[in-house]
């Protein structure tokens, strides 16, 4: 299990959307993270796109075996289920795998849609192919993932797994394009970090 790696704050807003500006706290980098509504959309179309090529890969290898093109694999499974299985779960794993090492190295189809970038919080840096292949293939056994990206996008966090020392930064934000931050009213309020003080009800 990946250590956690909490990311630094700054006091700042992006001036394009008002998120919290952050900081990656090895290099100093400014980011943002994307909001949670966009980032399980992004993912979401993540899922499908592997769903659909693994479907269609299941089905033309099934047709092969149909048709006995696959040699002695074809008799295997048709005559023995749990080979047939077998073949099935690579086909899936293999497509899960190779999506993700695309994902940790270049940046997935959600990714693009979404307009963010999956990256460690510590040093704004990718996962890169083999961490982002293991990555995805880890996430088919965690059945608790869909239910942990809802409560993430309803919360507005871009926390981008279950591990939480990658989180997807937004690319459309206002510092991606160019623009300054602008000082946050709330934490110029109160420098120290303290919240404020509470009026007791009589």
């Amino acid at each position: 299990m990946s250590r956690s790696t909490p990311p630094a704050t700054t006091g700042l807003l992006d001036a394009g959307n008002g998120r919290p500006i952050r900081r990656h706290p090895e290099t100093g980098a400014y980011y943002v993270r994307k909001a949670g509504w966009p980032h399980f959309w992004g993912r979401t179309l993540d899922a499908l796109v592997v769903m659909a090529l693994a479907g269609i890969l299941m089905g033309v290898v099934d047709v092969a075996r149909q048709h006995s093109a696959l040699g002695g694999l074809s008799t295997a499974m048709a005559v023995n289920t749990g080979v047939h299985a077998g073949v099935m779960a690579g086909i899936w794993f293999g497509v899960l795998f190779a999506y993700g090492m695309v994902w940790g190295s270049v940046g997935s189809l959600g990714d693009a849609a979404a307009g963010m970038r999956s990256v460690r919080i510590s040093n704004g840096r990718r996962s890169g192919a083999w961490r982002g292949g293991w990555r995805a293939v880890c996430w088919s056994f965690a059945p608790l993932y869909l239910v942990l990206s809802i409560a993430a996008a309803l919360s507005g966090s871009g926390g981008d797994s279950v591990d939480s020392s990658y989180t997807a930064i937004d690319l459309r934000s206002g510092l991606a394009r160019g623009r300054a931050p602008v000082p946050d009213p709330a934490a110029a309020a109160h420098p120290t970090g303290a919240a404020p003080a509470t009026p007791s009800r009589r």
